[in-house]
């Protein structure tokens, strides 16, 4: 089984993509100036593995901070893994930090613009 991993940094997200668990996850913080480099290159790896056997399942994002471009491009690349995969096949769980309001708004705009289950969960802690 393959797996996909980038270690984050103080502005760019921690990505792993386990195939053998059928997992996205994208999280830590995601405030990047020039986010097309970073995540059309995530975007790449997951449309990889999921033109393969393998199909995720199960996204999950646990974001400190993001911006909008950040924002952009993770509701692009789930626009393009609901493309490839029935949208009652996989779900999202977009982890809510109760002081960050930018990270609450993000999941609640997706939640209300996605064709696919999103759930938001509530998290107190920090990771």
């Amino acid at each position: 089984m393959k797996t996909f991993s980038i270690e984050g940094g103080e502005k760019s997200p921690s990505v792993l993509i386990d195939e053998s668990r059928k997992v996205v996850e994208i999280s830590g913080n995601s405030t990047l100036k020039e986010t097309n480099w970073f995540y059309s290159n995530v975007l790449k790896w997951i449309l990889a593995f999921n033109m393969g056997g393998s199909k995720t399942e199960v996204i999950n994002i646990r974001l400190k901070q993001i911006n909008d471009s950040s924002a952009k491009w993770i509701l692009l690349i789930l626009k393009k893994l609901a493309n490839l995969i029935p949208t009652t096949d996989f779900e999202i769980n977009w982890y809510l930090i109760s002081n960050n309001r930018r990270v609450i708004a993000g999941g609640r705009i997706l939640q209300s613009q996605s064709d696919y289950k999103v759930n938001l969960v509530s998290e107190q802690r920090d990771y």
